[in-house]
């Protein structure tokens, strides 16, 4: 919304969210119940009262939260407004396959009578290739604004700091990260593991500072709860790695990936979903198996015997993060897609170029 693609288009904006926190994503509450019923009349309204050429709304890999969106695409087709479905999470065909008859065909009839539908990567087009053709389905990796003032540059140490920033999930790599630690200190007493963000789980929480506790690691591994704005920015610009060594199920591409990349920070991070496309493994970072801690633990060492690399590798990616990775060039991508399908659309008198 900040960027070329709100100055391009005639955009309207409907704030779709319902979950209060990741935690609450798959939990039935009655008060998410009249918030859908509150985004519906919302979104109708402004359908039965204006015209618009499409409606781009985010698909969830949940069931609940799936038919919300399902009613909501559901009602655009009533006013004959073409949907364009935007994968932000990702195994789409598994979550057919594990739903019930009903809400397969519900699926199918969904994606099926979509005019296009989005991906952020190229390694993720399979999410919708069983539905929709190839034309249909477009590759738009995500961006972030950059800052407009870079954090003052904190006093250098020699201790070098490895940093995971997001939510605490398991399936983030969160205990591959600790396992990496307790080898990486085996070997060296001049690294730092910082974590940065919120626990999903309390009972991986306390596993986690049990598993630190028991392997000696406090004074290796801090855990700096939720971190945001300012505070963030200074976490991420005060550390030298930043490991993402996800096997999330739902993975798409990993914002942090970029955030670092502005911040000119090496990345040690896993092959999952489009993580390849944005990381290259020797030049602006370096990639890991799944859950191996063995591994991790190596890369991060590698990293923290070379200086040389770890700045040429930080370079790499400030540099890509300018060329490709902003906000703009993301408002760039998006409005090529809908001015490709406005293209495609025969000429019916409407006005070209409103999106909701």
């Amino acid at each position: 919304m900040k960027s070329e693609f709100s100055r391009r288009f005639d955009v309207t904006l409907v704030d779709i969210t319902v979950a209060g926190s990741v935690a609450d994503l798959e939990r039935f509450r009655i008060a998410k119940l009249f918030k859908v019923f509150g985004v519906l009349l919302r979104a109708g309204g402004l359908m039965a009262t204006r015209r618009f050429d499409f409606c781009c709304c985010p698909i969830s890999v949940n069931r609940n939260a799936f038919l919300k969106d399902a009613l909501l695409l559901q009602l655009a087709r009533f006013f004959r407004v073409p949907t364009v479905l935007y994968a932000h999470g990702n195994n789409l065909p598994d979550f057919h396959a594990r739903s019930s008859p009903r809400v397969k065909r519900l699926i199918e009839r969904t994606f099926r009578r979509a005019a296009a539908a989005i991906v952020l990567g190229e390694r993720l087009r399979f999410n919708f290739e069983p539905w929709l053709p190839p034309k249909k389905i477009f590759v738009v990796p995500t961006g972030i604004e950059p800052l407009e003032a870079v954090p003052e540059p904190t006093p250098r140490s020699s201790v070098i700091t490895v940093l995971y920033l997001g939510n605490l999930i398991r399936e983030k790599g969160v205990f591959v990260l600790l396992e990496a630690a307790k080898r990486v200190t085996a070997k060296r007493n001049d690294i730092r593991f910082a974590f940065g963000g919120a626990w999903f789980l309390g009972e991986d929480e306390r596993a986690a500072k049990e598993f630190v506790a028991q392997n000696k690691l406090r004074d290796v591994v801090e855990f700096k709860g939720p971190v945001s704005g300012a505070a963030k920015w200074r976490l991420v610009f005060s550390s030298d790695i930043l490991a993402f060594p996800t096997f999330y199920y739902y993975e798409t591409m990993g914002l942090v990936l970029l955030e670092a990349m502005q911040a000119g920070l090496p990345v040690v991070a896993t092959r999952r979903a489009s993580i390849p496309e944005i990381i290259e493994d020797g030049v602006n970072g370096l990639l890991v198996e799944e859950q191996d801690p063995d591994g991790l633990a190596g890369r991060i060492l590698e990293l923290a015997d070379d200086p040389a690399l770890r700045q040429r590798m930080g370079q790499a990616n400030r540099a890509r993060f300018q060329a490709y990775y902003t906000h703009e060039h993301y408002g760039q991508r998006m409005a090529e897609v809908f001015e490709t399908l406005a293209r495609r659309r025969p000429t019916d008198g409407r006005s070209s170029g409103a999106a909701s």
